[in-house]
C-alpha cells in the first residue's frame, strides 16, 4: 500500500487558483511543481463553456511569494489554462517528483504518450519494463502527484474503457475529448 506525499512542510509553497473548471491547488518546492490537485465547481460538474473561457482566468498571486515561485506559478497557470482551452499539447513546467523508484518510472513514462493518443495499463507496464505489473502501474497512476502535466488521463482499460482517474472519470473524459482521443459524443455518457 502506498500513501500520498505530505506537502505540508515549510519547504513547500501551496497556492490555490480558481478558474472556470474549479479550484486547482499547486504545490511548489522553490520553483519546481511537486503537486497539482483539482476540486470541481460546487455543483460537481465541469461546465462545457469552461473550455473556451478558462484561458481568461486571472492568476491570483500573493504578493508575499518568493519571485521564483511567483514566476513558476504564473507559468503553470498559463500552461494549464492553454491546455484546458485546447491550445497546448504538452507542458514545459519544471517539476520534482516524490515517489518510489517504480512510481517515478511510471510517471516519467507517461510523457511518452502523445497528445491525442491513449495507452492501456498493460502497454504502460511494458513501457517501464514490467509487463506483468499492470496493477502496480494502476497504483502508481493513482498516486501521480501532477496529473495533466504527467498525463495519466491518457491511460485506459485494455478494452478501451475509461477507468480510474484521480480527478474523476468526468474530467478524464473531458480531457480526452479536448485532445481528440475520444469523440465528443462520449461527454454525454
Amino acid at each position: 500500500m502506498t500513501t500520498r506525499m505530505d506537502f505540508s512542510s515549510e519547504k513547500f509553497t501551496t497556492i490555490r487558483h480558481r478558474n472556470l473548471w474549479g479550484q486547482w491547488t499547486f504545490v511548489f518546492e522553490k520553483s519546481k511543481l511537486c503537486c497539482l490537485r483539482y476540486s470541481p465547481e460546487e455543483s460537481g460538474e465541469v461546465r462545457p463553456s469552461a473550455v473556451q473561457a478558462c484561458t481568461y482566468a486571472v492568476a491570483d498571486i500573493d504578493a508575499n511569494l518568493p519571485p521564483s515561485v511567483s514566476r513558476a506559478y504564473r507559468k503553470a497557470v498559463q500552461q494549464l489554462n492553454e491546455y484546458l482551452a485546447g491550445k497546448r499539447h504538452e507542458f514545459s513546467i519544471p517539476y520534482k517528483l516524490y515517489g518510489t523508484e517504480f512510481q517515478t518510472k511510471v510517471w516519467e513514462a507517461l510523457k511518452e504518450i502523445p497528445f491525442g493518443e491513449t495507452r492501456s495499463y498493460k502497454e504502460v507496464a511494458e513501457m517501464v519494463g514490467s509487463p506483468k505489473a499492470t496493477r502496480a502501474v494502476g497504483g502508481a497512476l493513482h498516486e501521480n502527484p501532477i496529473p495533466l502535466i504527467l498525463p495519466c488521463h491518457r491511460v485506459i482499460g485494455k478494452a478501451g474503457a475509461l477507468v480510474g482517474f484521480g480527478l474523476g472519470l468526468d474530467m478524464k473524459r473531458r480531457l480526452l475529448v479536448i485532445e481528440g482521443a475520444i469523440p465528443q459524443e462520449m461527454l454525454l455518457e
